[in-house]
């Protein structure tokens, strides 16, 4: 299942002196390169001259190397756990650009993990398979209108990704088989897709789309009204599995999703606020489950360092009783980490979070940052989930709805155009609903990520 690209991602023309390199290279337009002297170990082989003045093709890669490792602290007779483990990914593409309309995309993605885990997670391999192939056409309207249409294997996102993301975090990103349509206006942006989310089966060029897991989706997106930039949009979403887990039970699942997006920003102030409802049929059931999404930061942009202060609040409903037909636990869909941190420890479903954050940037390609977020159970009846919608906790678990608190630290440095360093060490401290668990005396978690990418 997947997405539709609500303003869609923004057409990323470089220019001779950003020469940025983009987590999803099919974002990427080196065209410059045609006029401007190469400057970069890597400048010949991102414009390669095929035909006249608008055939060319692209070269681009990724190596990711990231130590993780959790310990779980031991509590009575309750033994306590290390795990410690090296993930790598590794991305390669082809972009061949036939004229100013058309153009072929082509990635493959390898994920391997070396070391100990004891819950194995299914995005953690891959051994090596076809992450994005596309065709995509493009036609210019009038003087600035663009028409997209965009077939095959690819990456999508709507918004925020707080609903849809191939999330980059993870050590084998999503993708989706299905077709994207996106026009392009001044100040509007009109999308709409149908895929179906492809399926890791952990070998060579084995992965297929999960007919279980279909998606299609609208929307429309507008120039944030006063503000220099951001947008204002509203979209629907449905999705169709055959198979969905919650504290109630697995059924089939249909489910319509409407939301209202507000993400608008200036020099100093930055908000992004989501409304959600939605409705549907797990099995014979009836479906009414909601989320409210929010995050307000402000820039002290005369400051040195630069700090920027944010406040993340985010409440998403619960089931609030397994014995009633009616599901009310929110689904997201297919999430980023957005709403859990940077760990990306909880999904959204049953939770409430407050977290606030603040970041500085000693230099211009340095970033350092400190968050502690919070999670309750936004109704007693429900459990706690995993961010793939799995329940990890059931509601008998414990007693009350606070769950636990989440500190932690982070950087990220970007040494070069082509290196860049990130971190994070966190602590988990358990709340009163988690005491009788096998966590109730907290775990630590660090990661640290090498990338390289051209």
């Amino acid at each position: 299942m997947l997405l539709l690209v609500l303003a869609a991602k923004p057409a990323a023309a470089q220019d001779a002196d950003s020469r940025r390199y983009l987590p999803d290279p099919s974002d990427e337009d080196w065209s410059f390169l045609k006029d401007a002297p190469k400057a970069d170990l890597w400048d010949p082989v991102k414009y390669i001259p095929i035909r006249g003045d608008a055939w060319f093709m692209t070269l681009s890669g990724e190596a990711r190397i990231r130590p993780e490792g959790l310990r779980i602290r031991k509590t009575g007779d309750q033994p306590g756990t290390i795990d410690n483990y090296l993930l790598q990914r590794y991305l390669a593409g082809v972009d061949m650009r036939a004229g100013p309309r058309a153009r072929f995309f082509t990635e493959v993605q390898s994920g391997i993990i070396n070391g100990a885990i004891r819950s194995a997670r299914p995005t953690d391999r891959n051994t090596l398979d076809l992450h994005q192939g596309f065709f995509e056409w493009r036609q210019a309207i009038g003087q600035s209108d663009r028409l997209s249409v965009k077939l095959g294997r690819q990456e999508l996102s709507v918004g925020s990704s707080r609903l849809i993301s191939a999330s980059p975090a993870l050590n084998v990103k999503r993708s989706f088989d299905g077709a994207a349509v996106t026009y392009r206006a001044r100040s509007w942006t009109l999308g709409g897709a149908a895929a179906r989310l492809v399926g890791l089966n952990g070998g060579t060029f084995d992965d297929r789309s999960r007919s279980g897991q279909f998606f299609w989706g609208l929307a429309a997106a507008h120039r944030s009204p006063g503000f220099e930039r951001g947008e204002l949009a509203a979209y629907y979403l449905g999705v169709d599995r055959t198979l969905s887990r919650y504290v109630q039970g697995s059924d089939p699942e249909r489910r319509h999703t409407v939301g209202v997006k507000w993400a608008p920003g200036g020099r100093r102030l930055e908000l992004n606020y989501d409304a959600i409802l939605q409705w549907g049929r797990f099995g014979s059931a009836p479906i009414r489950a909601w989320a409210v999404a929010t995050e307000t930061a402000y820039r002290l942009t005369a400051t040195r360092w630069r700090p920027r202060v944010s406040l993340r609040a985010d409440i998403a409903s619960g089931d609030r009783d397994a014995d009633a037909a009616r599901l009310e636990s929110f689904n997201p869909l297919f999430p980023g980490n957005s709403y859990s941190g940077v760990v990306g420890l909880l999904g959204p479903t049953n939770l409430t979070d407050l977290t606030p954050a603040v970041t500085i940037a000693p230099r211009a390609n340095l970033t350092i940052g400190a968050e502690v977020p919070s999670y309750w159970r936004t109704s007693t009846r429900d459990g706690v989930y995993a961010t793939d919608l799995r329940p990890i906790i059931g509601p008998g678990a414990g007693r009350g709805t606070y769950i636990g608190t989440n500190p932690g630290v982070l950087f990220v440095w970007q040494a070069t155009r082509h290196w860049q360093l990130q971190g994070v060490v966190t602590r988990f401290l358990p709340g009163g609903f988690l005491r009788e668990t096998f966590v109730a005396g907290g775990f630590g978690f660090y990661s640290g990520s090498v990338i390289y990418r051209f």
